[in-house]
C-alpha cells in the first residue's frame, strides 16, 4: 500500500515538474534542456550571479584559498558512496529535512554551486535504495569531481545530454529555481561518478 502511494506521489511530482518547467510560450513544443535553462533564471538570481565576481574580488586571497582547500579536503568523505537524490527547489529551504505528508523526510537542495573540482550542494539528500534513517543532515555537502565524472542533463525531446562541467555548473545554478527538478548523484570511491539533473 505504501509503495502504491509513493508511486502515485512521485508520478504527481514528475507531472507537476513537467507542467511547472514549461513556459506559456512553449506549451505546444518541448525544447531540449539547453534551450529551457534560461527560463529558470530569475532577475534576482541573475543579479546575484553578476555581483558574485565583485564580492570574490574583494575577499582576501588567503581566505578564499583556505576555504577552497577545506572544501576539497572534505569532499571525498562528505557523503558516503552510493546513489543520492533530491529535488532542486530554492523556494522550499525551510522544508528540507522536515517530515512530509507521507511521514518521510523531504530531500531538497536549495543552494550550492560549482567551485573548481567540487560541486557544493546545500540541503538534504536521500539515499537510494531508500532508507528513512540514511538521509544527510541539512547543510552544505561537498561532492568531489574528477576528470572522469559524467555530467548529464535529461529532459525535453532530445533525451539525456552529456555536458561539460562548466555547463553543468551553470545549469545547476539556474535549475535551483525550477521548482523541483530531480538531482541524482552516484558516488564511488569518495568521488562523483555521475551527476544528473532531470525533468
Amino acid at each position: 500500500m505504501k509503495n502504491k502511494f509513493l508511486v502515485a506521489l512521485m508520478t504527481g511530482c514528475v507531472l507537476a515538474m513537467a507542467v511547472g518547467c514549461t513556459s506559456q510560450e512553449e506549451t505546444a513544443t518541448d525544447a531540449g534542456f539547453e534551450e529551457m535553462a534560461p527560463e529558470f533564471a530569475t532577475d534576482e538570481s541573475q543579479a546575484q550571479t553578476e555581483s558574485e565576481p565583485e564580492e570574490t574580488a574583494e575577499a582576501p586571497a588567503e581566505e578564499s584559498k583556505e576555504t577552497a582547500e577545506d572544501t576539497q579536503q572534505s569532499a571525498s568523505s562528505d557523503i558516503a558512496d552510493g546513489t543520492w537524490s533530491a529535488y532542486l527547489d530554492n523556494t522550499r529551504k525551510d522544508d528540507a529535512g522536515k517530515v512530509g505528508e507521507v511521514g518521510e523526510p523531504m530531500s531538497i537542495i536549495y543552494d550550492g554551486g560549482l567551485e573548481g573540482d567540487v560541486l557544493n550542494v546545500v540541503g538534504v539528500l536521500a539515499p537510494d535504495p531508500y532508507d528513512p534513517t540514511g538521509f544527510t543532515a541539512d547543510g552544505s555537502h561537498a561532492l568531489k569531481l574528477t576528470d572522469s565524472t559524467e555530467f548529464v542533463m535529461s529532459g525535453g525531446d532530445t533525451g539525456p545530454e552529456t555536458v561539460t562541467k562548466e555547463e553543468f555548473g551553470e545549469h545547476f545554478k539556474n535549475c535551483l529555481g525550477s521548482g523541483g527538478l530531480a538531482f541524482e548523484v552516484i558516488i564511488e570511491g569518495g568521488a562523483v561518478k555521475k551527476v544528473t539533473i532531470s525533468a
